[in-house]
C-alpha cells in the first residue's frame, strides 16, 4: 500500500468549489485543478451511490484482502466496527441486493459507476468530512491540483443549475485559454462544431483534454456576440503567489494556495523582493484553503530560525515532528494577514509566525481545521482518503475546532474600529497609500504595524 502526499483540504474549500461548479457560481471552482471540483460528481449522484456504498462496498474490500500489495489486515484492528465490512452477513446482504438488481432493476446497470459508488459510499460511512474515494481519472486531477500543474486550457468551466448551460469561470492569466482569447462569462455552445448540450461538466472536460488543438464556439453575453476560438491544451502552471514592493520597503505577497509550485514562486518572489530592499514583508494568506503540508513546511523554512515547524500526532500518539533548517531567505519581520477562510495549511503558517513572534497575525480568526489527510493508492490506480493525524503549532495551540486567534483584530469589512488580541478596543489609521489598496483596512493596519 502506497501512501501518496499529505493533503490538506477544508470543508469550506470543498463546499465552495461544489457550488461555483453546480451554480456556476474553489479550490478550487477547483482552485488547483483546471475545471470544477469532482466531488461535485459525487455529491450529484450521491443518493444512489450511498444506496449502493452501504450494501456493495465489502465485494470488493473482501475481494481487496487477496491481491497482492492492497490493505492484507482487515480484522478491524484499532476500528473493530471496520470490520462489518468482511462479516458474513454482510456478504449475505450484498448478495441479496445483487439479486435484486439483476432481477428487477428496470435501467441497465453502468458496472464502473457501481463499483465507483459503492467506494465513495464507504468514505461517507467514516463520517469524516475530508474521506473520499477517488477513481484513477479523478485521483491524476487531484494531484495535478495539489502539484499546481496540470494538462489543459487553463480555465475554469461550469455548468449553470438552472439553464443547463456551460460557462468560463476563471481564465488563468498566460495560460492556453487567455491566448486563444477566452473570457470569464463564455457560454459554451459547441466543440469541433459538435453541440455540447447533454453533456456533464466531467465529459465536456474529458473531450477537451482528448484534443489537442480544437475549436470551441462561444456566446459572449457581454457583447452579444458569438466566436469561434482555436485553442490548444499543454502544461499550465497555475499562479499562486503575487507580490509588490509598498511604499517604506515593505513587500506585499499573497499566497492563495500551498501547493507544490507555490513553493519556488514563493521563493522567486521573496527573492526578487530582497533585491529591491525589502525592509519588512506582509503575507496575506485570507481566502487561502490550505494545501499541502510539505508545501508550508518549505515556505516557513525560508522565514523560521532553525527549529520546529508543526507536529504532528496520529491515533496511537505517535509524534512526527517538522522542522526549520538555519538557512532562511526572509529575515525580516513578517505580518501575516488571515480571515474566516484561512484554514489547514494557512493555520500552520500563522500559528508558527505567532509562536516565533516573527511578527503580528492580523485579521480574524482563522477556519479551525487542524487534521491532516493522506491518500492511499489501490491496485488499479484508484485511491482512498482519510483523516490519519492531528497537527499542532510549535508551542502546541490546538488549531482544530479553535483556528488561529490574531494578536490584532481587525474586520476586513470594518474601516472604523478594530481590537488586539486583550480585547482593548482602539482606532485603526485605515489611510493606505497603495493603489487599489486604500479601502482594506487588514491590509492598512499591518502597514502602519510595520512603518
Amino acid at each position: 500500500m502506497t501512501s501518496l502526499p499529505e493533503e490538506e483540504d477544508t470543508r469550506e474549500n470543498a463546499d465552495t468549489r461544489e457550488n461555483a461548479v453546480q451554480t456556476m457560481s474553489g479550490q478550487s471552482t477547483d482552485t488547483a485543478a483546471e475545471f470544477a471540483d469532482l466531488k461535485k460528481y459525487g455529491r450529484r449522484r450521491f443518493a444512489n451511490g450511498m444506496l449502493f456504498g452501504a450494501f456493495l462496498a465489502v465485494l470488493c474490500m473482501a475481494a481487496a484482502v487477496f491481491v497482492p500489495g492492497i490493505v492484507r489486515d482487515l480484522t478491524g484492528k484499532g476500528n473493530p466496527e471496520a470490520k462489518v465490512l468482511t462479516q458474513s452477513s454482510t456478504l449475505t446482504k450484498l448478495a441479496q441486493v445483487q439479486e435484486i438488481i439483476e432481477t428487477y432493476y428496470l435501467d441497465e446497470v453502468d458496472g464502473q459507476l457501481l463499483e465507483t459508488y459503492l467506494f465513495k459510499g464507504i468514505a461517507a460511512g467514516l463520517d469524516d468530512a475530508y474521506a473520499n474515494y477517488y477513481t484513477a481519472e479523478e485521483l491524476s486531477s487531484v494531484q495535478d491540483s495539489t502539484r499546481g500543474e496540470y494538462y489543459g486550457i487553463g480555465a475554469t468551466i461550469g455548468m449553470d443549475a438552472e439553464t443547463g448551460e456551460f460557462y468560463i469561470g476563471e481564465v488563468y492569466e498566460g495560460g492556453p485559454a487567455e491566448e486563444g482569447g477566452l473570457a470569464a462569462g463564455d457560454l459554451v455552445r459547441e466543440l469541433d462544431g459538435e453541440p455540447v448540450d447533454g453533456l456533464t461538466v466531467d465529459e465536456l472536460v474529458s473531450l477537451i483534454k482528448s484534443k489537442e488543438t480544437f475549436t470551441l464556439t462561444v456566446y459572449r453575453p457581454d457583447t452579444g456576440e458569438e466566436l469561434q476560438l482555436t485553442l490548444t491544451c499543454g502544461e499550465v502552471t497555475q499562479t499562486y503567489v503575487t507580490y509588490e514592493m509598498l511604499d517604506d520597503q515593505i513587500g506585499y505577497l499573497k499566497l492563495t494556495e500551498f501547493t507544490g509550485s507555490a513553493v519556488e514562486q514563493f521563493r522567486s518572489a521573496v527573492e526578487d523582493l530582497n533585491e529591491q530592499g525589502m525592509e519588512k514583508l506582509i503575507v496575506d494568506i485570507r481566502n487561502n484553503p490550505g494545501g499541502l503540508l510539505t508545501s508550508v513546511c518549505d515556505i516557513l523554512d525560508e522565514i523560521l530560525p532553525e527549529g520546529l515547524i508543526v507536529y504532528t500526532e496520529d491515533k496511537n500518539g505517535n509524534r512526527e515532528e517538522y522542522n526549520a533548517d538555519d538557512e532562511r531567505s526572509v529575515t525580516c519581520e513578517v505580518a501575516v494577514l488571515v480571515n474566516g477562510s484561512s484554514a489547514s495549511a494557512s493555520e500552520i503558517f500563522a500559528g508558527a509566525i505567532q509562536d516565533y513572534g516573527i511578527g503580528p497575525i492580523i485579521g480574524t480568526q482563522t477556519y479551525g481545521k487542524g487534521v491532516v489527510q493522506k491518500t492511499y493508492s489501490l491496485s488499479d490506480g484508484s485511491a482512498f482518503k482519510l483523516t490519519v493525524e492531528n497537527y499542532y503549532t510549535p508551542n502546541g495551540q490546538e488549531i482544530d475546532g479553535n483556528g488561529i486567534t490574531p494578536d490584532i483584530i481587525v474586520d476586513e469589512t470594518a474601516a472604523d474600529d478594530t481590537e488586539d488580541a486583550s480585547g482593548d478596543s482602539e482606532t485603526a489609521d485605515v489611510t493606505a497609500d497603495v493603489e487599489d489598496k486604500e479601502n482594506d483596512p487588514v491590509l492598512a493596519r499591518a502597514i502602519e504595524e510595520l512603518s
